[in-house]
């Protein structure tokens, strides 16, 4: 791993980012996030040691500003004059954030129960923020946005570059791990793109030819919006699409991935699960309260998950494990924070 040790941010991979990309990125300092210890928390779940990723200390607040980093940076030098995407939230918030580092305008496409903060967030960077009530419109709304304005579409399905700079995630997993990475890593998924992104990381660093020592791979949904957690369950190869959606408002809801197929490929050493909000809260509080880690409900729904391996025996109480935690505690519904502090939906 070639490493430029005064660099603390994602950048610092020159295996990953070219020189010239770095000369002229879009930064604002996102990545080399801390890994946490939660060895009391650990306890009370029965594994050997738990460790937390704790992307909410990127500049938003979520794992989002990855890829809004390096993907703003290649739409600049491609010549862009604008972004525009479709995100439930944190990555609207993110790419608004960073096109406004960039000076460059930004039009989020959002849905209508989009969290309070990501609103606050698009619109205090000056981004255009559009609400659609029906978000089965959002892909082809985002289209004709980037057709009329000339801007580019960064939505996820559109751009290889979110998934190239999720990539660091992984880098940064086995450089803090002292080339040891944990035996096992649970990621809250949507579409599954940071999974498969640490994957692709993992076997470009050390594991080129084969998998053993490689980590086994968790992803981790909401039950009311599961479709790869469905498909892993049923023994299928492919995802089929979710029907109504029933989660708390924010992230992880992505009724037909388009990565479902090698997402299912990715954790077929591992697993997938899909996890009631009401035990998210609960673990998210016990981390919380246990070893004073903020976190957010979708880590809340990785921890479950480690809790059901655990308690199922597909998984052994003597294993390292990570959790992702992709965003930070005021990412999430309000109501479910009050839930949080009052011990209600526990």
């Amino acid at each position: 791993m070639n490493v430029i040790e005064h660099e603390t941010s994602m950048w610092r991979y020159a295996d990953l980012f070219s020189e010239s990309e770095r000369v002229h990125r879009v930064s604002l300092g996102e990545g080399f996030t801390p890994v946490l210890d939660a060895p009391r928390l650990a306890a009370s779940l029965g594994c050997k040691r738990l460790v937390i990723k704790d992307e909410s200390q990127n500049p938003t607040g979520s794992f989002k500003d990855r890829s809004a980093s390096y993907t703003v940076t290649k739409a600049v030098q491609e010549g862009a004059h604008g972004i525009t995407l479709q995100s439930t939230g944190n990555a609207a918030a993110s790419f608004a954030v960073y096109a406004a580092r960039a000076g460059i305008a930004c039009h989020a496409i959002v849905p209508a129960d989009v969290l309070d903060i990501n609103v606050e967030q698009i619109l205090r960077v000056g981004a255009r923020l559009t609400k659609l009530d029906d978000w089965r419109r959002a892909s082809q709304f985002c289209a004709e946005v980037a057709r009329d304005s000339g801007f580019t579409n960064v939505s996820a399905a559109n751009t290889p570059h979110r998934a190239h700079a999720k990539r660091s995630l992984g880098f940064e997993i086995v450089e803090q791990s002292a080339a040891t990475v944990p035996d096992a890593i649970f990621c809250p998924t949507g579409g599954g793109l940071a999974l498969l992104s640490m994957e692709k990381a993992f076997e470009t660093l050390i594991f080129p030819d084969g998998d053993v020592g490689f980590p086994r791979l968790f992803a981790c949904q909401y039950s009311g919006c599961a479709p790869i957690a469905r498909a892993y369950a049923q023994g299928a190869n492919e995802v089929t699409p979710w029907g109504a959606i029933d989660t708390p408002r924010g992230g992880m809801r992505t009724p037909s991935p388009s990565l479902g197929a090698r997402v299912l490929n990715a954790v077929s050493r591992g697993g997938a699960f899909a996890i009631a909000p009401q035990a998210a809260a609960r673990l998210a509080l016990d981390a919380a309260r246990r070893d004073g880690l903020l976190v957010g409900l979708e880590c809340g729904v990785a921890l479950a998950a480690l809790e059901a391996a655990l308690k199922q025996g597909g998984l052994e109480r003597d294993l390292s494990i990570m959790v992702i935690n992709t965003a930070g505690p005021f990412k999430l519904d309000p109501e479910y924070m009050l839930s949080l502090h009052a011990g209600q939906n526990m």
